[in-house]
């Protein structure tokens, strides 16, 4: 509701005039989160780059072979394709971890939350409705934030900072438009 030298904000025009609640305001701005395309893109980058790095060690290792057979020649060797190894173990792991993190989504309108945390050959979705949400947990644990979504019937969803880059952002979205605070686990 707006005097006539004021129009209403733009995020909230086509709400109806009965609304006067923030939780149902906030409730009726439909909001689509999902991972940065940038930050994505530069996971995919690090694994290539991460293969090209375990490709020249693999080279090195033979080079030093060429170069003669000792035993600080040999160990040097095995360290080195020990390191090749790690790093060229850590490609797939970080494609499939960019992969993953590009089709997670979070969807909340005014019917409720819509999560959509599995892959896209394998959609894991979830849908609650506001007046089924009945906590929201906070946990930190092993250097990651972990976020619980409880509901009214025992059953919860969980999301961290491994399947969201900023999962705070989406707990407080969720607490602001059902109007619970986050509590520590």
């Amino acid at each position: 509701m707006g005097t006539p030298g004021f129009p209403a904000p733009s995020h909230l025009r086509g709400l109806d005039a009965g609304v006067t609640s923030q939780i149902e305001s906030h409730r009726a701005i439909s909001v689509v989160v999902h991972n940065s395309r940038i930050a994505i893109a530069a996971i995919f980058a690090i694994g290539i780059g991460a293969a090209f790095i375990s490709i020249c060690i693999v080279f090195y290792v033979i080079s030093i072979f060429l170069s003669g057979f000792n035993f600080s020649n040999l160990f040097s060797a095995l360290v080195w394709a020990v390191s090749a190894f790690s790093v060229g173990y850590m490609c797939p792991w970080l494609f499939k971890m960019a992969n993953s993190m590009a089709a997670h989504r979070v969807t909340l309108d005014i019917r409720g939350i819509n999560l959509k945390l599995g892959t896209k050959k394998k959609p894991a979705d979830l849908f609650l409705s506001w007046d089924e949400v009945a906590a929201i947990w906070h946990k930190r644990a092993n250097n990651a934030q972990y976020y619980f979504v409880q509901s009214r019937d025992g059953s919860e969803v969980q999301f961290s900072s491994w399947t969201f880059f900023r999962p705070k952002k989406i707990a407080l979205l969720i607490a602001a438009r059902t109007g619970l605070s986050i509590q520590e686990a």
